[in-house]
């Protein structure tokens, strides 16, 4: 994946987050955890691909440095 637009990445990211969390809700729901156990590793697997993304790829934006110094993932530097 390449975006260049560091907005359309945060909305790609957040995206993909969401529908992570939400298919994990899903799981529980399901209550099946034998079955799902390898899917549930694999979403493990990809909210860590999608921290990692947010780590590498996303700069704050010239807004978020002039109100503080905000961090892409919500925090303060």
């Amino acid at each position: 994946m390449l975006e260049v637009d560091q907005s359309k990445l945060r909305e790609r990211i957040g995206a993909a987050h969401a529908a992570l969390q939400q298919r994990i809700e899903e799981l529980k729901l399901a209550g099946n955890h034998d079955e799902s156990s390898a899917e549930r590793q694999s979403i493990a697997e990809a909210l860590d691909s999608l921290r990692m993304l947010q780590k590498l790829g996303i700069k704050p934006s010239p807004e978020a440095n002039r109100k503080g110094g905000d961090t892409p993932d919500g925090g303060s530097s």
